[in-house]
């Protein structure tokens, strides 16, 4: 039996690379025909697909992200980085009809706290001060000489407008104060002496009739809705032109920029932006026109003085009778507008005046009974209604009766017939009693309501729809429930004899008188009295323009009021002959005593005769009469106007 052997085994060594190939691989003859099969080229070709699809995917999202919302992504870091702290900007500036400089916008030292670094905000926002920050507040109210719980509370209620603005501690440092802490930074970190916008007054205490008073927005304001777009901490117009056109010369809140790290910690400087010049607005008043109405007023209280009266206020307006312009507007006790901006102590003081309330703007404000120059308006009322014509004859006499009531004149020796102008000119109380009785019988029903509808076309009993804040209706009395009740008991015909002139209830003010008068003096156009002119933006003026109220159609016969009222002036028997006498300028105009006593000094006025520039109303509380006082007042006016010396 044989047994084979085995055979040895052979060793071959292959070279690692074959001349002209590839490295040679691993491979199992077992895997064959698995790369070689369907299965194995349609899960290859389904992962290319995920790849793609994934990779498409991203490319997608990048493009996404860079292009359709680059520009959001760039303002949430920048939001991130930056946080926007808003600051008070300048105010348009204020200038007269020539351009003069009345209301601007200046810089002024303010200490500031930083909240940050002084303490921290809780949940609410509401900030406390740190153990350090106390110390620092403790410090800065010993050299301040303000109780440090004031100024932890201003601190406190600007982080409540703004987090990252600069608090303002102390709004009105003294120069010694200003100086000590920077001369001194180390010993009071966390404040700094600062500069901040704010209005300036270069012609100093004047315009307070017109300009207005700023301040802080309140809760009420913001929700009426009387300033649009407006923040809270924002600084309004309160009064006047200032709260007229606050949409114009506000721009609200300038949004500066600071840097923040992660934590909301700041992180850099307050950056600034450069901020446009706001509008500037430009007033119909004249500087030089209100000066000389204002030293009018010291002079024609000084002549009521010298006459025996006690005058407690004066007022008078200058207005164009074609356009409703307003050139001057005066009142005493007037205040200081410059004082008033920069101490709120004295602006509460003002205000707890009542008195001499020299808050109150007269002109516009204050309301009186109008005396003798109501004549007029219940004449053109007379005429209008065909009762009388300028040929009318009518008694004047020492009194007139009424039943068991007697109405005395002021001269009570008269006794004469009179027409229209010449009534006017020596302007007989008598005569209008009997022309407001005349109206009365004339349609007793209507109960004399003739007189109050022809008042009203010409603009009393109603606010003067002007730019003017705070003017009053004043009040026309008349028959009806308002009248009785407010005095108790029904409209009578001795009530409209009383208000023929200008007696009674009747309450007028001196824009409402001008008004009137101006419709008489134009043809029947009721003007809008107004302040502002024109609004210069860029270099370019923009004139503001204002409609008239109405077009009245007066009586053919107007004429002979005007010629009366020339008479009152320039006849030698006129009530205000005596102060015109020789004046250069042809004035027409009439003056009016209203009771009860002390008595107050009207006068209702226009020059020149033929063609009228300016109306001139002006009033003297408890004054006198009319020439006594009020009537000095318009003939100054009118020198100044007129450019007179001497």
């Amino acid at each position: 039996m044989a047994i084979s052997r085995p055979e040895p085994r052979r060793r071959l060594k292959l070279p690692r690379n074959l001349p002209g190939t590839r490295q040679l691989q691993p491979y199992s003859r077992v895997d064959a025909p698995y790369f070689r099969s369907p299965g194995f080229y349609v899960r290859v070709g389904a992962l290319a697909i995920v790849v793609a699809a994934g990779v498409s995917l991203l490319l997608l999202r990048a493009w996404s992200i860079q292009v359709l919302h680059g520009k959001e992504y760039t303002k949430a870091v920048h939001r991130q980085v930056f946080r926007k702290v808003p600051l008070l900007g300048a105010r348009g500036a204020i200038v007269d009809d020539r351009r003069r400089l009345v209301a601007g916008t200046s810089g002024h030292v303010v200490i500031d706290a930083d909240a940050a670094s002084l303490g921290s905000r809780n949940a609410h926002g509401v900030w406390s001060p740190s153990p350090a920050g106390l110390q620092a507040l403790r410090r800065l109210a010993r050299v301040s000489g303000r109780r440090w719980g004031l100024l932890a509370a201003r601190i406190r209620h600007d982080v409540l407008q703004a987090p990252f603005a600069p608090a303002v501690v102390v709004a009105h440092p003294t120069a010694a104060l200003a100086a000590y802490l920077q001369e001194r930074p180390a010993l009071f970190p966390g404040f700094k002496v600062e500069g901040q916008a704010a209005r300036s007054y270069p012609q100093g205490a004047f315009g307070s009739e017109f300009l207005g008073l700023l301040g802080e927005i309140s809760k009420g304001e913001l929700k009426s809705g009387a300033y649009k777009n407006a923040k809270p901490g924002e600084v309004v117009g309160q009064s006047g032109v200032e709260a007229a056109y606050d949409h114009l010369l506000n721009r609200g809140f300038v949004e500066a920029k600071i840097p923040v790290d992660s934590l909301g910690r700041i992180a850099g400087p307050l950056r600034i932006p450069l901020q446009k010049q706001p509008p500037t607005l430009q007033l119909s008043i004249d500087l030089r026109l209100q000066k000389a109405a204002q030293n009018a007023l010291l002079y024609g209280m000084e002549q009521s003085r010298l006459n025996g009266h006690s005058p407690t206020g004066a007022s008078a307006v200058a207005i164009n009778p074609w356009t409703g312009e307003i050139k001057a507007i005066v009142s005493y006790p007037t205040f200081d507008q410059k004082r008033a901006a920069e101490k709120p102590n004295y602006y509460a003081q003002l205000s707890k005046e009542t008195h001499a309330t020299p808050l109150l703007n007269r002109a516009i404000g204050g309301a009186y009974p109008t005396g003798s120059t109501f004549k007029p308006i219940i004449a053109e009322a007379a005429l209008s209604g065909g009762i009388i014509t300028p040929g009318t004859p009518l008694s004047c006499t020492g009194a007139f009766a009424l039943g068991d009531t007697i109405f005395h004149n002021v001269d009570p020796g008269v006794n004469a017939s009179m027409t229209l102008p010449t009534a006017l000119e020596v302007s007989c109380d008598t005569w209008f009693y009997r022309l407001g009785d005349l109206v009365y019988r004339h349609d007793p029903q209507a109960q004399g309501t003739l007189i109050q509808n022809w008042a009203r076309k010409l603009g009393l009993g109603h606010v003067p729809p002007g730019d003017l804040t705070g003017a009053t209706s004043g009040y026309l009395p008349g028959p009806g429930r308002v009248f009785e009740r407010r005095f108790g008991f029904p409209w009578t015909e001795g009530q409209t004899i009383n208000l023929a002139i200008g007696q009674g209830a009747l309450q007028v003010s001196p824009l409402q008188l001008a008004v009137a008068y101006s419709a008489l003096v134009n043809g029947g156009k009721v003007v809008r009295p107004h302040v502002g002119q024109a609004v210069i933006t860029d270099g370019v003026r923009h004139k503001l323009h204002f409609k008239p109220v109405r077009q009245l159609r007066l009586s053919p016969y107007t004429w002979a009021i005007r010629q009366g009222l020339y008479q009152a002036a320039n006849s030698s028997g006129g009530t205000s002959a005596s102060v015109f006498a020789g004046f250069p300028i042809t004035v027409a105009g009439k003056t009016g005593t209203a009771e009860p006593d002390p008595v107050s000094s009207w006068y209702a006025s226009w020059a020149p005769y033929n063609s009228p520039k300016l109306v001139v109303v002006a009033n003297v509380e408890h004054g006198g009469f009319g020439a006594e006082a009020a009537a000095p007042i318009a003939k100054q006016i009118y020198a100044a106007y007129f450019h007179l010396k001497g």
